[in-house]
């Protein structure tokens, strides 16, 4: 619908997806040359996925009442598909009992085909993208003592363009969303070290880890030249790092039979090592900032307390910190539209088992109605009440 200050146009647009969608086919085998119990478990498999998008956008002249084509003119098309093909293998040997060797790869192949883009009187005929590639894994897993393991790995992955992200135009309000179909694939190499405590059903889990993309596929959105509204779009970010810790705690049975605590807390350095195609009128620049969407501190912490084989109680505390949306890192104003605002949230549920084909849940999210921002705002103090009959 469009709008012009507080007067409301009866013009419109009417977006349509049909024929959208996307198949998907996996298949795996197991091999154990030794029996179940043998040093050696080889497994291999095969996957192949297609997405296809079909998304005109038509004009209408009164948009509540409109058929299915709107006026018959087109506002915006955005079609086109991609598929992939891969195959894997994988062996891991037992070399000794506390020490276990895992190596594999993964071979891809992956095309973007039909890509036809139209805005308002211009229209594009995409180009065909294409890549194979090949990841490698690795990981050593060793036992020193009862009960403590630790594990070094190392990956490669490539994380290809979706269809949406090559082909699709999209107006959200006053920003304006257009695909970008010269997008390449990114490319990521992960090393990371993790050493677990585990007995019987408690654990202590301390990673450290490193993950360094190239290319990284990341949304933007600017004020560009020539557009009289902000426009996002998908760009290819040359370089990009992220540094972590992540400290896993679980524990039952805490003071009184049947309290059950467990924490995840995770803290991520981030940073843009190289963007020399970021573009912004205000002259700034993207290298050296912090990668968009990614929070520096996360925790989440639960209690549960079972009081009866039917009855338990849980309470739970999240924390996010702050996140950017824009690679310069200049969207400072928080509790805004469009904003990434730090927050702190108390969940509590009531779960009861009536009997074993019937359960009830009652509880308040957002318990203390904390107000944020995760680009739109989220919801304050929710109550909420479900029951669930299994046959």
């Amino acid at each position: 619908m469009n709008s012009t200050g507080t007067t409301y146009k009866s013009t419109g647009y009417v977006a349509r997806l049909d024929g959208t969608g996307w198949s998907t086919l996996d298949a795996k085998g197991i091999w154990r040359p030794n029996g179940p119990d043998g040093a050696h478990e080889i497994s291999f498999g095969f996957h192949r996925d297609e997405y296809v998008l079909e998304n005109p956008t038509y004009n209408s002249t009164v948009w509540y009442e409109t058929p299915a084509t709107g006026n018959g003119s087109l506002y915006t098309d955005g079609a086109g598909k991609t598929e992939t093909y891969a195959g894997w293998a994988q062996e891991a040997w037992k070399i000794f009992p506390t020490l276990k060797l895992t190596v594999g790869g993964r071979v891809e192949g992956w095309s973007a085909f039909d890509g036809y883009n139209l805005a308002g009187t211009t229209a594009a005929t995409q180009p065909r993208e294409g890549a194979t590639n090949f990841s490698p894994k690795a990981q050593i897993a060793w036992q020193p003592v009862a009960n403590v393991t630790t594990a070094l790995s190392f990956g490669q992955a490539y994380r290809y363009p979706t269809v949406s992200e090559l082909y699709q135009i999209v107006s959200t309000g006053p920003v304006y969303s257009i695909p970008n179909a010269n997008l390449r694939p990114e490319k990521d190499i992960q090393f990371e070290w993790a050493t677990e405590y585990k007995q019987g059903d408690n654990r202590v889990r301390l990673s450290l880890w490193q993950e360094d993309t190239t290319d990284a596929i990341i949304q933007q959105t600017n004020q560009l030249p020539n557009y009289s509204v902000p426009v996002s779009t998908w760009q290819n970010v040359s370089a990009i790092r992220l540094r972590g810790v992540e400290l896993v705690a679980e524990k039952k049975n805490v003071i009184l039979p049947g309290i059950d605590l467990s924490n995840s807390v995770t803290y991520v350095d981030s940073d843009i090592l190289s963007d020399p195609q970021f573009k912004s009128t205000a002259g700034t620049t993207a290298t050296g900032k912090r990668v968009p969407y990614v929070p520096d501190w996360r925790d989440t912490v639960q209690a549960v307390y079972r009081a009866t084989d039917e009855l338990s109680f849980s309470l739970a505390a999240r924390y996010s910190g702050k996140m950017f949306s824009t690679l310069d890192n200049t969207d400072t104003v928080s509790h805004v539209m469009g904003a990434f605002d730090r927050f702190f949230v108390v969940d509590t549920h009531v779960h009861y088992q009536v009997a074993s084909y019937l359960a009830a849940d009652v509880g308040v999210d957002n318990l203390f109605n904390e107000k944020y921002f995760e680009y739109h705002p989220f919801p304050g103090r929710t109550y909420i009440a479900s029951a669930k009959l299994k046959f």
